[in-house]
């Protein structure tokens, strides 16, 4: 019911419309992410919150982006299929986990160390998301893993 009431208050957008606001705010928000690692040495030296912010912020606004060419509904319920379900809570909770991480009064090497590892939860769950979208591109991935990990070419 939520997502039906959020939904209204799309406006209908044209094709051309929704592009280019697909466009712009995947652009945005990758640019932000990348951006993000000029400030990664304030994380380093104890001052985590530039970093996540900007790098959490690009994530949900290029997540969001695709809301666009889907609308919010179909967006949410792709996402939630069961095939990405796993896979969007991971990003999602890892989301929210490095942003609350920042505020938690805890001694600054063990506070690093937790960003460091949700972060690149973040990065690998998006990447399967991502990758679920690819016919076989889950598959794919893991076979090239598997030969990896086996030493076979």
């Amino acid at each position: 019911k939520m997502l039906d009431e959020v939904s209204e208050f799309c406006p209908k957008l044209t094709y051309h419309q929704r592009i280019m606001g697909f466009g712009i705010t995947f652009t945005c928000g990758y640019l932000m992410t990348f951006m993000s690692f000029r400030l990664f040495i304030k994380l380093v030296e104890g001052n985590p919150a530039p970093f996540v912010f900007l790098y959490t912020s690009g994530n949900i606004m290029s997540l969001m982006s695709s809301m666009f060419l889907s609308g919010p509904k179909r967006q949410c319920t792709s996402m939630f299929d069961e095939k990405r379900r796993a896979t969007s809570i991971t990003y999602l909770v890892s989301l929210a986990c490095s942003i609350a991480v920042c505020f938690i009064p805890i001694p600054t090497g063990p506070k690093i160390g937790m960003l460091v590892l949700l972060l690149l939860v973040q990065m690998l769950a998006s990447l399967w998301y991502t990758l679920s979208y690819v016919p076989y591109g889950r598959a794919g991935a893991k076979r090239m893993l598997r030969s990896l990990v086996s030493g076979d070419e």
